[in-house]
């Protein structure tokens, strides 16, 4: 067996009906989804998300919006989840939108998609309260939950009664669903990246994107009915819809729903998850806490020096000494899935000598999104792990020079482009038909992706030297001085010169009673210590203190683009 292959069983399905179905005779009355609704907790089968499929299908074709673009926003619910796969498996187009974008932009988007109903869960409310006469196109909005207070507009239902009136129809001999002559290269996803409506840009996904990425997801995840998992992260990204809740179910693992941010740890002890699927800045805080709970009990040096050693012993018998530790998330967490984002290789130890494995993931939302992954059984730190098996991937260099290039790809995951934009489309590929992701790597002898930076970000110096932020932002974010960085050019005024400067947010814990000129001294060191260990052309020339976190979207990622 080659050390990437995959270890455990796989079960394939056709379509992303077919996998619901198929789900539902393997798992049937076995809890899906464990989540909170008005303070009660509540389960959600296998069998019932079967269900809840066939009448919201048959519903939308009672109300002639069976093979429309159906908006869908709002928490982490069940019914997110049916809605988007049921607007799918009547021949429509899901709209996942975030819950947290302005109304303006809320509006844009489904204008731009021309959208017929819109589907919503209570953290919309507010919004929909706002906005809904603009959107004169659509002909239902659908709430999810209990006791809405919908406006005066007879275009509002609850979404009980929509499931009540697909029941029905189903009952009546309704299969919409059932019947739906699936085309498998078809458009039935539109998925918006960040930014305003005018720079956003909607990825198009069909189900064998999807499909494919499910697969891909299932094979990297060595999981089975027996795990249990926490979901964190905004169900909108396709990193969460496809990883956590599309490739999990398929395993009959079950999912119990995080309720709010400030409750994640609370859940983490209550719902004891096996696995988790996180980005960094989640497994950053986990990190944090671990070492603040430590150095409470004064016990850092005692542990920092047993480290090398444990390190060294059998996993089991790690997990027995820091049990401690895994019981803070639960006692039963044994892996976490970890990406949108680099993770510094020193947490990766750290959690491996504690007895939790991360592998980290590579992916990108035109992907649907997984690219590459670290198998459960071969992980190498720093690495975005080995291309997944649809997916085919090469370095695009410059030059024949060149150790890195830009990261390209295909296969049956690669997005069909963009919405309404040619223009973009024709850019993001390279002229044999390969998508481009703006990321910059290489691949090593054993076929594992490293990524170096994003194209974008590249500082470009007067001499000409390119320099990588991310670098720098790994190093400079070793010490728990600083809590977040950035590092970008800035030229110097009057001049063309560029200066590499770190935007440093620090870790306001660590200076209590401190003044700024005593803060910027303590980071200024910092930064020049890591000078020391870079070439002349990469050092960090000036220092900016920030009082305030960078801006992030909802995945939790530094909004580069908004930094002056």
């Amino acid at each position: 067996m080659k050390k990437g292959q995959t270890t455990h069983i796989v079960h394939p399905f056709d379509t992303l009906y077919d996998g619901i179905v198929k789900q539902a005779q393997r798992y049937g009355d076995k809890t899906r989804y464990i989540y909170t609704e008005n303070k009660v907790e509540k389960i959600f089968t296998y069998a019932d998300m079967l269900d809840h499929v066939n009448y919201i299908a048959s519903a939308l074709h009672s109300l002639s919006l069976d093979g429309k673009f159906v908006a869908i926003s709002g928490e982490t619910h069940p019914d997110y989840v049916a809605s988007y796969l049921a607007v799918i498996s009547c021949g429509g187009v899901s709209v996942p939108l975030d819950k947290d974008i302005s109304a303006d932009q809320f509006v844009g988007f489904n204008q731009i998609c021309e959208t017929e109903c819109v589907i919503y869960t209570p953290a919309l409310d507010k919004k929909i309260a706002e906005v809904y006469a603009q959107l004169t196109n659509v002909k239902k909005f659908v709430r999810i939950g209990v006791n809405p207070a919908l406006p005066d507009d007879d275009r509002f239902v609850t979404f009980d009664d929509l499931l009540a009136l697909g029941k029905e129809a189903y009952e009546a001999g309704d299969r919409t669903a059932e019947n739906y002559q699936v085309d498998m290269e078809k458009l039935c996803a539109v998925i918006f990246t960040s930014g305003t409506t005018g720079t956003s840009k909607g990825v198009m996904l069909n189900q064998r994107n999807l499909v494919s990425a499910t697969l891909d997801s299932c094979s990297i995840m060595g999981c089975t009915d027996k795990d249990m998992y926490v979901s964190v992260l905004p169900i909108h990204h396709t990193y969460e819809f496809t990883c956590a809740q599309l490739a999990l179910p398929n395993t009959g693992a079950s999912t119990a729903i995080n309720d709010s941010i400030k409750n994640t740890l609370r859940n983490f002890a209550k719902y004891k998850p096996t696995a988790l699927v996180l980005v960094p800045l989640y497994v950053e805080t986990m990190h944090k806490r671990i070492w603040a709970e430590i150095e409470k009990k004064g016990k850092t040096a005692t542990i920092k020096r047993l480290m090398p050693i444990v390190s060294k012993l059998p996993r089991a018998v790690r997990r027995r000494i820091f049990k401690d530790i895994i019981g803070a998330f639960g006692g039963r967490l044994d892996y976490i899935v970890c990406g949108g984002a680099p993770l510094r290789p020193e947490l990766m130890a750290d959690f491996d000598c504690f007895g939790i494995k991360i592998c980290e993931g590579y992916g990108i939302t035109e992907c649907a999104p997984l690219v590459s992954a670290n198998p459960m059984h071969w992980r190498k730190y720093h690495s975005a792990g080995m291309r997944v098996p649809h997916m085919n991937v090469r370095i695009d260099k410059a030059d024949d020079a060149e150790k890195t290039g830009e990261i390209v790809v295909s296969g049956p995951a690669v997005m069909m482009g963009y919405y309404k934009n040619s223009e973009a489309t024709q850019e993001a590929f390279t002229d044999d038909g390969w998508f481009r992701t703006g990321d910059i790597g290489y691949i090593d002898d054993d076929d594992f992706i490293f990524i170096t930076g994003r194209k974008k970000n590249i500082i470009l110096l007067s001499n000409g030297k390119n320099v990588f932020p991310e670098e720098l932002e790994e190093h400079l974010g070793v010490s728990d001085l600083i809590k977040e960085v950035v590092a970008i050019g800035r030229k110097k005024e009057g001049s063309d010169d560029v200066v590499i400067t770190a935007l440093v947010y620090p870790d306001y814990d660590k200076f209590v009673g401190k003044t700024d000129d005593e803060i910027y001294t303590a980071i200024r060191d910092v930064v020049d210590s890591v000078n020391k260990t870079l070439p002349t052309f990469k050092h960090i020339g000036a220092v900016e203190i920030r009082k305030e976190e960078f801006e992030k979207n909802t995945s939790r990622k530094i909004m580069r683009y908004k930094i002056k």
